[in-house]
């Protein structure tokens, strides 16, 4: 199965505006963002299609006191991926709160290279 194929439906289409949220530091400045580590040894930056679910996350993974979930354009969340470029190589799209380290056909990790040429739209 194809990446196209595996992620139709996860994604909104590209005539959609687009808000993602991630969990992130509140009240601190800089690039910081959870990433999740795969059974693989990959790290993969979970990015979300609802607050609730990135909440749900959040809960979840139990980050402790000051982390939140953040609204991002895509615009914020291209300079983002670029200033993360080196420390994470994939994006995991809404990923449910009790995802599984190893890998799960419904919440496959897509290349940041993929990722990106969804939000520029290419």
């Amino acid at each position: 199965m194809s990446e196209d194929t595996l992620h139709a439906g996860l994604l909104p289409s590209r005539s959609e505006v687009c808000i993602h949220y991630l969990i992130v530091p509140l009240r601190r400045r800089g690039v910081e963002t959870p990433h999740t580590l795969l059974d693989s040894g990959e790290e993969v930056l979970p990015v979300f299609c609802s607050r609730e679910a990135a909440q749900r996350f959040l809960k979840q993974r139990r980050l402790g006191e000051g982390w939140g979930v953040r609204e991002f354009s895509s615009g914020e969340l291209i300079s983002l991926l670029f200033a993360l470029h080196g420390r994470v190589r994939c994006v995991l799209p809404n990923p449910l709160p009790d995802h599984p380290r190893r890998a799960d056909p419904l919440a496959t990790p897509v290349s940041w290279d993929r990722f990106m040429e969804f939000l520029i739209g290419g």
